[in-house]
């Protein structure tokens, strides 16, 4: 039932444009006519008077008729609710929409990187499994004899702190 009811409102807000339409063709014959009345040589004023209340009030109309459609449409226009509109749920659905888009493919995103993640961590499994599978021999430890390099560079830096002295 109210279905019904708002699917006249378009049609209803159309036949007043209309009407408004219609008005103006008429104030603008009635101001015609009034000038042509005060063009002749011995206007009736009382003619020029009747033309002339028929165009203020066709007027007055067409100004409460087209301020009553600027409402509406100010009305429309900053999603407050109004008869026969579904511009506001529109425009809900369409964000939560893009909304839903982003967070999969935010998802999908973190997907990828989890399974980076869990490649890599597989990778460093696999090179150190062997190692640890692998037991080494029991060596006594030799002591630890510096290479050729280590020991230049221990004998440049006393020098080094020789020097400072």
């Amino acid at each position: 039932m109210a279905a019904l009811q708002f699917a006249g409102a378009p049609r209803e807000k159309l036949t007043a444009l209309e009407k408004i339409e219609k008005d103006i063709a008429t104030a603008l014959q009635t101001a015609g006519q009034a000038l042509q009345e005060l063009s002749k040589d011995k206007p009736a004023l009382k003619h020029v008077e009747g033309h002339t209340t028929n165009f203020l009030k066709t007027l007055q109309e067409i100004e409460n008729g087209l301020s009553q459609q600027i409402s509406y449409l100010s009305q429309v226009t900053t999603s407050q609710p109004h008869e026969g509109s579904s511009y506001a749920s529109q425009k809900d659905l369409q964000m939560a929409m893009h909304r839903s888009e982003h967070v999969k493919s935010r998802l999908s995103e973190l997907e990828k990187i989890r399974q980076e993640h869990l490649r890599q961590k597989h990778v460093i499994r696999t090179y150190s499994m062997p190692e640890q599978q692998v037991q080494q021999p029991h060596t006594p430890q030799q002591p630890h004899t510096p290479q050729p390099q280590q020991q230049q560079k221990q004998r440049d830096q006393q020098r080094e702190q020789q020097a400072q002295l």
